[in-house]
């Protein structure tokens, strides 16, 4: 390993996130690093998928520190690289983050959504949270991808509204109002689907209206779907089964309100592995990504396996 690339930084920006807020904001950043002597060296994403490329290059080079500037997104994608990489200790491995997302769900977890001005505190501290890391088994065309993520996982319902989410983004930009309306929107599209559900050892059978996996708490821009830790070394699922309107609208009402899985309609489950047995395809999304492919769907948590800086 090179000594040199693993005491400094590299900051991976996504120009994307943020735009003219960004590119405002990085000057003041840039500044601020600068001022606390910390060696950096920046790159910046061009098209979906190039956090990855980046972040697998960066740590097979040797750099062990990974400052992100962007969104949920960009987050998603440095893990897969991180993880996709030939490394052997991947736990050894610490990312920071600036949020400039749209959900920020991430930061959120870690009470960062509006610590921008304390950058330099957070580098001169340094303190190191070791992070639990989702991983999902999926197949395209009979092949076996592996897909990791850090905030959580949806199924049907859930990954229904980041479909839409998507759609309205191109329309109305970015904005964190664009999921609410796209949670409404779906709320009339989407169907249950019946599906066998295994966790651990337990398993179930039901028409599924929407499962929630979380390694994370938060979703959607700060709404709480599960209350997990992603320190604890489990995954935190919630499962509605095929609802009422009536049951729809008052779990609409618990889920705003930050409590949806206090709502008798859910299943609440605490699992290391979550398995969805069919090897049919379903809409699935993993931190806001949206997958192609079919099953059996297996996810599995890899107890420490980042550093988080907070």
């Amino acid at each position: 390993m090179n000594s040199e690339s693993n005491s400094k930084w590299a900051v991976i920006i996504n120009p994307k996130a943020g735009k003219k807020r960004l590119r405002r904001d990085w000057v003041k950043m840039y500044r601020t690093l600068k001022r606390a002597e910390i060696e950096f060296q920046v790159w910046t994403t061009e098209y979906a998928g190039h956090a990855t490329e980046i972040a697998r290059h960066l740590v097979e080079r040797g750099f062990r520190n990974i400052l992100l500037v962007g969104g949920d997104g960009t987050i998603n994608e440095a893990v897969n690289g991180i993880y996709t990489s030939n490394i052997e200790d991947k736990s050894s491995v610490s990312i920071a983050l600036i949020p400039y997302g749209t959900g920020n769900d991430w930061a959120r977890q870690w009470g960062l959504y509006k610590s921008k001005r304390k950058l330099s505190d957070r580098f001169y501290d340094c303190h190191r949270v070791p992070i639990d890391l989702g991983c999902l088994t999926y197949y395209v065309d009979g092949e076996e991808r592996k897909r990791y993520f850090l905030n959580g996982m949806g199924v049907g319902f859930d990954a229904q509204v980041c479909q839409v989410t998507d759609r309205m983004k191109r329309i109305y930009g970015g904005h964190s109002w664009v999921y609410t309306l796209s949670l409404f929107v779906a709320v009339f599209k989407w169907k249950p689907t019946k599906m066998q559900l295994i966790y651990d050892d337990e398993a179930i059978e039901d028409d599924v209206f929407t499962i929630a996996v979380g390694n994370g708490c938060y979703s959607g821009g700060g709404l709480k779907q599960v209350p997990a830790d992603p320190t604890d070394g489990l995954f935190h699922t919630n499962m509605i089964p095929r609802p009422t309107f009536k049951i729809i609208l008052t779990a609409l009402g618990y889920l705003f309100r930050g409590e949806l899985w206090n709502h008798p309609a859910c299943t609440m489950k605490t699992t290391k592995r979550f398995k969805i047995k069919n090897r049919q395809s379903f809409l699935i999304e993993t931190d806001g990504i949206m997958l192609e492919g079919h099953g059996p769907y297996t996810a599995e948590i890899i107890p420490s396996a980042l550093n988080m800086i907070v």
